[in-house]
């Protein structure tokens, strides 16, 4: 039995539709609104799925632009439904809003946001679940993915971060004076204006993509100090390229489409986009946003590919579109571990 979804035409629909909520939430320029209108022009279930993404994954920004490309006349109905949609959003946060603290949504992404001195030192941790945005005095933004620590020395010389564990994206306020360093592991990203994201996981790999200028990465000096300006080996990271730093993978660059770093980077709006990985990649996933443990019964069912939008954190509706889409039965052995496996047609059943 073949583990690629039979109908690919939908699949290319559905990875076509993320690509365009991803950009929808960055805001389109002209020449991109001009390609969405064609693309949604060209087949009628191009829209259909696309405002299908929007709205069950409660896009306000998407919602409130797809508005503006669709044209009034000839489409008053979709109007509605955009409408329709962005009301019932606007309620349910309100609902979210006014319920007490220990019965408000366990399962979604938390996002808040802190200003740091311009000089001295401080850490900053996000939990399982949850983001934060961290503005740095010299106008540098930070922004920290679920499990993540990070602490912050801001020096007369440069600003040094350090990343104990976890996921970051930075985008660096130009300074050459003051260069912006972030360790991880044995290695010093060095920056002076870009943007690049870093992210450590728990074989202690390191994957660096820079989706802004360049970055140079060097091995950090044995001793453990605020100097990091004698760091050896340094390589250049450029523009829309990625690298995995670490005894255990590859260390060749790769080069990345600007949409493919958008996906990548999708969870700094609290969704995440998979365009066909494996079952196991996207559960593996998920769970970092969750205290939920996955348990897949088969090696096969590991490989079966998956595609959608995904809300960080939402559970349940990833177990739903597991349900709906890929026949797949999820079963919650106890509080914290759900078990995956293939549901069994009746037939199949019979024969046995």
């Amino acid at each position: 039995m073949s583990n690629v979804r039979p109908i690919l035409s939908q699949q290319q629909r559905l990875e076509e539709a993320s690509h365009w909520i991803a950009k929808l939430e960055r805001k389109l320029t002209r020449e991109e609104e001009t390609r969405l209108k064609q693309w949604m022009s060209a087949d009628a279930k191009n829209r259909s799925e696309l405002l299908v993404l929007a709205e069950l994954w409660d896009q306000m920004d998407a919602l409130s632009q797809l508005s503006e490309v669709i044209p009034h006349s000839g489409h008053q109905s979709t109007r509605k439904r955009l409408a329709i949609a962005a009301s019932v959003i606007v309620a349910v946060a309100v609902c979210a809003a006014l319920l007490p603290e220990n019965q408000r949504f366990e399962n979604l992404t938390v996002e808040t946001s802190v200003e740091v001195a311009y000089s001295g030192e401080a850490r900053y941790e996000t939990p399982v679940g949850d983001r934060s945005t961290v503005h740095l005095n010299d106008g540098s933004v930070v922004q920290l993915n679920t499990d993540t620590r990070l602490d912050v020395s801001m020096l007369p010389d440069q600003r040094l971060l350090t990343l104990r564990w976890g996921e970051v994206h930075i985008d660096v306020a130009h300074d050459p004076a003051r260069p912006l360093r972030v360790v991880v592991g044995d290695r010093v990203i060095e920056a002076i204006g870009t943007k690049f994201n870093v992210r450590i996981d728990d074989s202690q790999q390191i994957e660096l993509i820079v989706s802004e200028g360049q970055v140079s990465v060097g091995i950090k000096p044995g001793a453990s100090s605020e100097n990091m300006t004698d760091q050896a080996g340094l390589e250049l990271i450029a523009e829309n390229e990625r690298i995995w730093l670490g005894e255990h993978r590859p260390r060749a660059l790769e080069v990345l489409e600007p949409e493919e770093i958008e996906v990548r980077l999708s969870w700094r709006n609290g969704n995440l986009v998979f365009r066909g990985e494996s079952l196991s990649t996207a559960v593996s996933e998920v769970g970092r946003y969750t205290n939920m443990e996955f348990i897949i019964q088969s090696e096969e069912l590991k490989q079966l590919r998956v595609a959608g939008l995904f809300r960080a954190g939402d559970v349940e509706g990833f177990l739903r579109s597991l349900r709906t889409n890929f026949n797949i039965v999820d079963e919650r052995i106890d509080g914290k571990t759900i078990s995956l496996s293939q549901r069994v047609h009746s037939s199949e059943s019979q024969t046995n």
